[in-house]
């Protein structure tokens, strides 16, 4: 058959498009086949992880050259595993942190990479002074925050509407006034751990360690008034009988949800959770209020969560990419939106997805009133013995002032040995 010169053309183009894409895919598998694989731990609950997932395919697309294998560590047992791996020379290029606790005492350990270098200054000054100085350590910069966060109030607007309560709590004692306008278990649920309970102690005047002056102040007289305060809220009727510790914060989560207990204390992370329960179908009925303030005073713990490199890494440059754009403010701003996680970035605050979300703006009344819980290197250590003597003052086996002195002997035998205990 006689090849007309279109058809000519129609077929050399075919040939070149059939080369183009032969040569496409060719350079597709050699692009795969030397991407730089780097492995992340990391702790997010389910929803966030949802996000992440989503996040790290954005990434992998934009950067072809580093492929991300991605782990799910459980919050509980982060610390150990990844201490344990980084001693042994093993576990991941990125692990994800608890900035306060984690970041000074495994650098004072030499088990990260120093990120000083690898992080530009103009990111450096963008975020929030909370979650940047949790990140350093020495003058070096050894984790890239992700988020900040404290504890607060929650309540379900419905049930204290029901009973003639407008507005939130103010101070504590009015907190307990509002508690018992409910029925039995149905005002609050608290939880039997040490992180939980430092608003109390704070609220009454009293403080955990300071590192500068090297003192311990957990079992001072005002530390002491905080913590038999929350005892007896905790033994209130008003408040639930939460005593099963191994569960109590599932089972604290799950009445809140159910619309069974009007109020509780918890952080950001877990908003998105409170959301996905039936009392909370229409999202206006959740609100976040400020923990009240005491007779001496107002806080509650800063926290956060940010990105460490294991000293073992030999992707670290590679794992630098991947976390300054994981902590770039455009990616900041879909964990608000999606999660309610407040953005370690300034710029952040500015988008306008941030900017509308009602559940942040309502978390940074009480990070104005947030405070520093850093106690150094042997910072996420406090809780070993803090919270077990909590438990067992919520079991009625220690007094408060039983509890406050076993704790402070702890600290100071084992993490701040000749520092001064405050009585």
């Amino acid at each position: 058959m006689k090849v007309t010169p279109r058809r000519a053309v129609l077929a050399s183009l075919a040939a070149i498009a059939l080369a183009a894409a032969l040569v496409g895919a060719a350079a597709a598998r050699q692009s795969t086949s030397q991407a730089t694989t780097i492995t992340f731990w990391q702790t997010m609950n389910t929803q966030e992880t949802e996000t992440l997932k989503d996040l790290v395919s954005r990434f992998e697309s934009s950067h072809p050259e580093i492929k991300v294998e991605m782990t799910y560590v459980d919050f509980g047992n982060h610390v150990q595993k990844f201490t344990t791996a980084a001693q042994a020379g093993q576990g991941p290029d990125v692990m994800r942190a608890d900035t306060a606790p984690d970041v000074a005492g495994w650098a004072a350990q030499g088990l990260l990479t120093d990120l000083t270098p690898l992080v530009s200054a103009r990111a450096k000054k963008d975020f929030v002074q909370a979650a940047i100085s949790g990140a350093q350590y020495r003058g070096k910069l050894w984790a890239v925050p992700q988020t900040v966060d404290a504890l607060a109030l929650f309540y379900n607007k419905r049930m204290l509407a029901a009973k003639g309560l407008k507005a939130p709590p103010a101070t504590l004692s009015q907190l307990v006034q509002y508690c018992q306008k409910f029925g039995a278990a149905q005002g609050i649920a608290l939880q039997a751990n040490g992180y939980w309970i430092q608003p109390w102690i704070w609220g009454y005047g009293g403080g955990l360690v300071s590192v500068a002056k090297k003192e311990i102040y957990v079992a001072s007289k005002l530390s002491i008034a905080g913590i038999a305060a929350y005892n007896r809220l905790f033994h209130n009727k008003c408040a639930t009988s939460n005593r099963d510790f191994s569960n109590e914060y599932g089972n604290m989560m799950t009445a809140f949800k159910n619309g069974k207990v009007a109020m509780i204390v918890n952080g950001p992370w877990s908003t998105a959770d409170v959301l996905s329960g039936p009392a909370f179908k229409r999202s206006t009925n959740f609100q976040v209020a400020t923990i009240p303030r005491g007779p001496g005073g107002q806080g509650s713990p800063i926290g956060g969560a940010s990105f460490v490199i294991s000293r073992n890494s030999k992707q670290a440059k590679e794992a630098a990419t991947f976390i300054n754009w994981l902590t770039a403010p455009a990616q900041q701003a879909i964990f608000a939106d999606k999660n309610n996680l407040l953005p370690s970035r300034v710029s952040a605050y500015a988008l306008p997805v941030v900017k509308k979300n009602r559940i942040i703006v309502q978390f940074l009344a009480q990070m104005k009133k947030a405070t520093d819980r850093s106690a150094g290197p042997q910072g996420g250590q406090i809780y070993t013995d803090f919270t077990p003597a909590v438990q067992r003052l919520l079991s009625g086996k220690l007094s408060a002032a039983a509890a406050a002195r076993s704790i402070a002997s702890s600290w100071e035998s084992k993490l701040f040995p000749g520092y001064k205990v405050v009585k």
